[in-house]
């Protein structure tokens, strides 16, 4: 999946995203109300940047959103649904099973050939392990 489609998704689903400096985070999602955002570090681009969004929009898309004050587990518990959210959308299984026979095998040649970065490869391959 593109970049460009992640945010035609953003806009079908009503998320605004805006790109500002964040120094501590790559990416953020918010919902005030009824209202969801994405934020995207400045300096987000390439494979990085489809994984952020791809991300943020499955906390959006999923609406597993948590505070700082939530409990260790319920956090995790929103990270994951975002995550796989995010994995499903970005490696859809069947995709990765023809990658797979095409002969790319490791987690560096996967990453390339889907375009996101190798960290979230391996979260893929782990994902799709259980799946």
């Amino acid at each position: 999946m593109e970049t460009n489609r992640l945010y035609r998704i953003a806009e079908r689903e009503g998320v605004t995203v805006d790109r500002f400096s964040l120094p501590y985070n790559s990416s953020v999602s918010v919902k005030n109300g009824d209202n969801l955002y994405i934020g995207l570090d400045s300096e987000v681009s390439g494979a990085e940047e489809k994984v952020c969004l791809a991300h943020e929009l499955g906390h959006c898309v999923t609406f597993s959103f948590y505070n700082i004050y939530s409990a260790l587990d319920i956090r995790e518990k929103h990270e994951r649904r975002a995550q796989n959210w995010a994995i499903k959308k970005l490696i859809p299984k069947a995709s990765y099973r023809k990658a797979l026979i095409a002969g790319y095998d490791n987690i560096y040649s996967l990453a390339e050939y889907f375009g996101v970065t190798p960290d979230f490869m391996k979260k893929a391959v782990e994902y799709y392990k259980t799946a």
